[in-house]
């Protein structure tokens, strides 16, 4: 019999009847990361692993991928059909009775299940317990505590048993006395991977956990364990500065290289742990996805022909909402964001709150913005509309999930705009600063090489009417550099400031690329968080110099 086959029927077999589960060694532990290997080879997985009541719960496409089944689900109703050849299940995620139709010589036998565990949707992904699935089809399962690791082998097939490599560090003085170690470690260690070379009798392994923006960060090897033969994985951990230390402000590029006897081992496979996204970098990360959607509304007409409409919709919005929402905004075009008229046309989102409402979601709130051809030039807006739009984390993706649409106002506003006819740009302020006032400078920045130069070049501070000696306010600075000076400051050979990390690109013309000085608001002077708003909303416009 078809060894995949007969796990299909015999998943749902065991489901019913295996009462062994998959337990946790230490139920503290639960929250580490769980890794799995099928037939000798580590699975990397996009949705994680995780363990609930003693049970071990794996991602069930990925996992019935692996082992040739087809599977469907549908996220709202977290109905799942799994189908091979002549079997198909049908279940439903969060209930434990479930069906089997078999289809014998054109004959369909329909078996009502009942099952121990039910499968679990969480934001999009269907989770099943690994021991139950893989037992069904066929394969043998065994937990590795001291790897946290799931080792499932086809039926008959040997389980290796892992096997401890010896390893020691290498000191920085014998990778500086070394050339094929220094050209590793030079070209490899601002990038987070691994990497490996082999001298003489040894492998020599770089592990690097990519840039930080302080000092205060190590990295160590925990273990080193060859699970198949010529197949070593590599445990390391990213050692983080404690809350309160006293670290360096430069960026650092944390990074470790050992080195072990060669032997028969040509290929690696790794993990590292203790990197976390802290809240605020989630919280950038979404802002960032909802103010680039909002850039792509004025493609979307939403009075477009259906099969126009389904096309831009797919092209443009495709990258940044579920498609089950695509789906539901082509059938009721009215609740979609998008264009209306040709003028004014939707420009831009801008972002008034970010909230975690749960793990993997979020809810954020803003503005959709019009404009005309008048204020794409001078600044200001012609009408806004609030949007309320749900955010979830699917295949380890954020997407939106869900927008609310609330009422459209047009917008009676005047702004005022300073604008540089000297370099190119427009600067759009609100109505409380009217008044404002010039200062005219320079920046200085420091060659980082022997090729360039020290460079300087202008810096622009607009300033709040209100702003005295006595009682500084917030400037909004301005910095002008040539397309060449920049360049050098991305390629990290111009240096300018003593922050660690660069300025921040507000646009560019032909001539010129203006950007925000590094940490320019560190004094938090009267003021700083209304230019932060204000930079918020996208002030900035360039158009070509004279």
């Amino acid at each position: 019999m078809n060894i995949k086959k007969a796990a299909v029927i015999g998943m749902c077999c065991t489901i019913i009847t295996t009462s062994t589960v998959f337990a946790a060694s230490n139920t503290a532990d639960i929250n580490e990361d769980i890794k799995i290997q099928i037939n000798h080879e580590w699975v990397t997985a996009s949705v994680k692993p995780f363990i609930k009541n003693d049970r071990t719960l794996v991602g069930l496409n990925e996992f019935m991928e692996k082992l040739g089944a087809k599977v469907e689900n549908d996220a709202k109703s977290g109905e799942i059909k799994i189908s091979y050849e002549d079997v198909t299940i049908e279940l439903i995620a969060g209930e434990k009775s479930g069906k089997i139709i078999k289809n014998s010589g054109g004959i369909l036998e329909e078996e009502e299940i009942n099952l121990e565990v039910a499968p679990e949707l969480i934001n999009g992904n269907i989770f099943v317990p690994v021991r139950f699935a893989a037992e069904a089809m066929g394969f043998d399962v065994e937990w590795d505590d001291s790897l946290r690791a799931v080792i499932i082998k086809g039926e008959g097939d040997t389980i290796v048993v892992e096997k401890p490599v010896k390893f020691e560090t290498v000191s920085q003085e014998t990778i500086n006395g070394n050339e094929l170690l220094i050209n590793m470690y030079s070209n490899n260690r601002k990038t987070r991977g691994i990497y490996h070379l082999i001298d003489g009798d040894y492998i020599y392994v770089l592990v690097s956990a990519g840039e930080k923006l302080t000092g205060g960060y190590s990295v160590a090897i925990d273990s080193i364990t060859e699970v198949t033969p010529g197949t070593a994985y590599i445990h390391a951990t990213l050692n983080s500065p404690g809350k309160g230390s006293i670290v360096t402000q430069v960026l650092t590029y944390p990074s470790v290289m050992v080195k072990f006897e060669k032997g028969a081992i040509n290929n690696f496979q790794w993990d590292l742990s203790g990197e976390i996204k802290t809240d605020e970098a989630e919280r950038n990360e979404i802002t960032e996805l909802v103010q680039n959607f909002g850039g792509q509304l004025k493609m979307v007409s939403l009075l477009a022909p259906e099969e126009t409409l389904k096309e831009t919709m797919n092209k443009y919005y495709g990258d940044y909402a579920y498609q089950e929402l695509i789906e539901d905004w082509l059938k009721s075009p009215e609740s979609a964001p998008g264009k209306l008229t040709s003028s004014p046309w939707p420009g831009r989102i801008d972002v008034l709150s970010v909230e975690k409402t749960n793990d993997k979601t979020y809810e954020v709130k803003g503005n959709i913005v019009e404009f005309t051809s008048v204020e794409m030039v001078d600044g200001g807006i012609a009408a806004k509309r609030e949007i309320t739009l749900k955010i979830s984390s699917l295949d380890n993706k954020w997407v939106i999930t869900g927008a609310k649409l609330g009422n459209y106002e047009e917008v009676a506003e005047t702004s005022v705009v300073y604008r540089n006819e000297e370099y190119g740009f427009n600067f759009s302020l609100p109505e409380s600063w009217k008044g404002y006032t010039i200062q005219n400078d320079l920046w200085k920045g420091t060659s980082l090489t022997d090729e360039n130069k020290d460079q300087t070049g202008s810096i622009i501070y607009i300033r709040h009417p209100q702003w005295t000696k006595d009682n500084p306010r917030q400037d909004i600075p301005v910095m002008v550099l040539t397309p060449e000076q920049w360049k050098a400051v991305q390629d990290e050979k111009l240096a300018i400031g003593a922050a660690p990390i660069p300025p921040k690109k507000l646009g560019e013309n032909s001539k010129y690329v203006f950007a925000l000085p590094a940490r320019y608001n560190f004094e938090f002077l009267t003021g700083y968080e209304e230019v932060e708003k204000i930079l918020e909303n996208n002030p900035f416009k360039t158009f070509e110099a004279e």
